[in-house]
C-alpha cells in the first residue's frame, strides 16, 4: 500500500504517513533529498496482497504525570483487513476492513479503491449492518475535506486514503535518533490544489534511515494547530516486509486515543477479486464464505 502519512491504516496499517510504514534501506544519495525518501518509500516491495487481523481500542484520555490514562471504558474491536495491488504497477489497491467484533456490530464493514492516477480519488464505500445500507464517503464539496471518522476511531477517511507524491512539498528538517534509530525528520506541506481537499496543512514524519520505517508523525490542523500525533512502534520482518505490530493515534484537540494491535498478519495469499466488491459488505453468506477461504489460505 503506497501511502504518504505513516500510519497502519485498518488492515493495512497507517501509513498515512505513508505506507511508509515500512521501508527499506536508502542509499546515501537520498540523505538530503526528502523527495527522494518519499519516492523510495513509495516504490518499496510490500507484497501484492495482505491479510490482517487487528485489535482497535479507543477511548477518552487524560495525562496522569508521564503517562496517558483512559478516563473511560475504551470501545475495542477486532477488524479483518484485506487488500490487494492492481494495475500495471501494481499501485491501484482495493481493501476492505471488516468488523468482527463485539458480535453487535459484527458485519459493519470498509471498502475502499485507491488509484495511481493522481487525478483520480480514493473511492470509499461504509456497510453500517443496522441500517443495511451501503453508504458512499464523500466530500461536502469538490474543493473540502472528506469528514468523519473510520469505526468511531481518531483515524478519519482521509488518513486511510493513499496520497500521492505530487501532491505535497517536502522538507528534510533534520536528522536525529528516535527509539535508537537514526530516523530523518521530513515536513510534507500540500500543494495549493490539494490543500483544499486537505484535513491538515502539515505533517512531520520520522523515517528510520536503513529500513525506512516510520516512527513518528505529528499532524496539523487546517489552522496550522497540531491535532494529532501518530506513533508505530515493535516492527517485525514478515516474508521480508517490515510491519509495525502497534499503533497509537492521539488526538490533542479531541482529547481521545486510539490504540491498534497487529494479531495476525499474512503477505503474498491467494485472495479473490470479488473479495472487493459491494456484495461483500451487504451479502453475509458471501461474505462469510470468501473470507473463511481467505483465512485458510493465509494458515
Amino acid at each position: 500500500m503506497k501511502k504518504i502519512i505513516v500510519m497502519l491504516a485498518f488492515g493495512i496499517f497507517f501509513a498515512g504517513t505513508a505506507d511508509a510504514i515500512g521501508l527499506w534501506s536508502v542509499g546515501t544519495a537520498y540523505a538530503e533529498n526528502a523527495r527522494g525518501i518519499i519516492q523510495k518509500v513509495l516504490d518499496r516491495e510490500d507484497g501484492e496482497t495482505q491479510y490482517n487481523v487487528q485489535t482497535v481500542s479507543t477511548c477518552r484520555y487524560e495525562i496522569q504525570g508521564k503517562s496517558i490514562a483512559c478516563v473511560e471504558a475504551p470501545r475495542t474491536k477486532i477488524v479483518e483487513t484485506v487488500r490487494k495491488d492492481y494495475g500495471v504497477n501494481g499501485k491501484d489497491i482495493k481493501s476492505v476492513s471488516l468488523i468482527l467484533e463485539p458480535s453487535s456490530e459484527r458485519g459493519i464493514g470498509f471498502l475502499q479503491y485507491d488509484y495511481e492516477d493522481q487525478e483520480k480519488d480514493s473511492d470509499q464505500w461504509m456497510y453500517l449492518s443496522a441500517l443495511g445500507k451501503v453508504k458512499r464517503i464523500v466530500s461536502g464539496r469538490s474543493d473540502e475535506p472528506k469528514s468523519g471518522t473510520l469505526f468511531g476511531s481518531e483515524i478519519s477517511y482521509e488518513d486511510v486514503e493513499v496520497r500521492h507524491i505530487d501532491d505535497f512539498i517536502y522538507t528534510l528538517l533534520k536528522e536525529e535518533k528516535y527509539s535508537g534509530r537514526d530516523c530523518w525528520v521530513i515536513e510534507s506541506v500540500p500543494t495549493p490544489k490539494h490543500a483544499r481537499k486537505s484535513n491538515y496543512s502539515k505533517t512531520v514524519q520520522w523515517i528510520d534511515k536503513e529500513r525506512l520505517v516510520g516512527y513518528r508523525v505529528l499532524m496539523y490542523d487546517r489552522h496550522g494547530k497540531p491535532v494529532k500525533q501518530l506513533t508505530q512502534s515493535d516492527y517485525i520482518l514478515k516474508d521480508g516486509v517490515w510491519v509495525a505490530t502497534k499503533m497509537n493515534v492521539k488526538n490533542v484537540q479531541t482529547r481521545r486515543i486510539t490504540t491498534m494491535k497487529l494479531d495476525d498478519v499474512a503477505i503474498n495469499i491467494l485472495v479473490k477479486d470479488s473479495l472487493f466488491t459491494e456484495r461483500t459488505l451487504t451479502d453475509d453468506s458471501f461474505r462469510e464464505g470468501t473470507m473463511r477461504d481467505v483465512r485458510v489460505v493465509k494458515r
